[in-house]
Order: C-alpha cells, then sequence, then structure tokens
C-alpha cells in the first residue's frame, strides 16, 4: 500500500483523484503526469520535490522514482543545513547570550597571547561558577 511518505507516479493526472485539478487550473499550467516524492528529514515533513511532465510522452520509470527519492532526501538535508544555519544567524544577530557569546569570540580572536590566556582563564571561572549553579 501506498503511504503518504513515498514517492508516487502518475502517468494521467486527469484520472486520479489525488491530484488538485482546480489549483493546477488556477496557475496556468494543468500537467499530464506527475511524479513526486516529499522533503523528508526525521519526521518532518519540508515540501515536495515534483517533475511536471516528461519532454517526451513516456512513462516515468522505477529507477527514475528511486533517483526522484534520493535527490529529494539530499534537498531535504540542505534545506535543514540552511534553516538552522540562519537561526544561528537569527541568534547572533539578536540581543540574547548567544549574540553576547558571539561578540566574546570576536574580540578575543583579535587579542595579542597574554591578553588571550588571560581572558580564556577567565571564561573558564565564568563557565566554572555556571556549571556549579545550573
Amino acid at each position: 500500500m501506498l503511504g503518504a511518505r513515498d514517492p508516487i507516479v502518475v502517468d494521467d493526472v486527469a484520472h486520479d483523484p489525488r491530484f488538485a485539478t482546480d489549483f493546477a487550473r488556477g496557475t496556468g499550467y494543468v500537467p499530464q503526469g506527475i511524479m513526486a516524492a516529499p522533503l523528508l528529514l526525521e519526521d518532518r515533513a519540508l515540501g515536495v520535490l515534483s517533475i511536471l511532465d516528461r519532454p517526451k510522452r513516456a512513462s516515468f520509470s522505477l529507477v527514475e522514482l528511486d533517483l526522484l527519492g534520493l535527490f529529494a532526501h539530499q534537498s531535504a538535508v540542505a534545506l535543514e543545513l540552511f534553516e538552522a544555519g540562519r537561526r544561528a544567524q537569527a541568534a547572533l544577530d539578536g540581543d540574547g547570550e548567544l549574540s553576547v557569546l558571539a561578540r566574546l569570540a570576536a574580540t578575543l580572536d583579535g587579542q595579542g597571547a597574554e591578553q588571550r590566556v588571560a581572558a580564556l582563564a577567565l571564561l573558564a571561572a565564568l563557565e566554572g561558577v555556571l556549571g556549579r549553579s545550573v
């Protein structure tokens, strides 16, 4: 049985009740066939990768479906990494603890050896204090 998390091939969308013909008409293009694979990462669905019609009228093959599934997985991983980077950048650009730590790290990089050793000792002491109170 085909699950919602499985790639699908529909060679004739006009005869498939799952296809939203009204929505497709609204975009100005109604395909004849579609091959689609969900963009999944663990338990999250990030979207759908689909191929509409083929340049020449031929059925989609199982090999192509497998390839689409692999590409969809790689796309989901790339999307997750992109979103994680955006979240990290937003945290660093904000006013929270991460932005303070980022500014400290940037300042520490520009220090000479003696100041760097003293600053790292101070940070280690702070880590010890925070570690005991948590």
